[in-house]
């Protein structure tokens, strides 16, 4: 059985993805600014920015989990992890990091009525979508064959609904 990676990989991933994300959100307000693009005016309503910020916070700390408990493993690319993680939101998610990273910079947009971080959050998710993801899920399907197409049949891409 393989033991995790170190908790400085864990930490180093964990830190990368903040940076990443503080960096977008700070880039949107600065794009805000220098455009002079008109703030929403929704008042008390930027405060529901705080239930998918609140939720993208607990996914990435629980996919984080997963990957280091199941997976021996991180999100961080040097410690991928030792075999593909089905549990926690991967359950449900094929990709509850994304999904997690975008909840939050909504969330963030929301709260800070910035337009140009929506923008941004809107960009990203098209690069996620049609030029990571099928990157990711090819080097997938090519580490763990069978195992992956079981479980890409399975699992959505992003949000599984199961119907009983």
């Amino acid at each position: 059985m393989t033991q995790p990676p170190s908790l400085r990989s864990l930490l180093s991933g964990i830190a990368r993805v903040a940076d990443t994300l503080a960096g977008i959100v700070i880039l949107g307000v600065a794009l805000d600014h220098l455009f002079a693009l008109p703030l929403p005016g929704w008042g008390s309503w930027r405060l529901w920015g705080l239930v998918p910020l609140s939720l993208g916070l607990w996914l990435e700390a629980s996919a984080t989990h997963a990957f280091w408990t199941h997976g021996h493993g991180t999100p961080n690319p040097e410690s991928h992890p030792a075999r593909l993680v089905v549990e926690g939101p991967y359950s449900w998610s094929r990709h509850p990091l994304y999904l997690a990273r975008h909840l939050m910079l909504f969330g963030s947009a929301c709260i800070l009525a910035s337009p140009a971080t929506a923008v941004l959050t809107l960009l990203l998710y098209l690069v996620v979508e049609f030029v990571l993801i099928p990157r990711e899920e090819a080097r997938l399907a090519g580490r763990f064959a069978a195992e992956y197409e079981a479980y890409r049949r399975r699992v959505s891409k992003w949000v599984t609904i199961r119907r009983h």
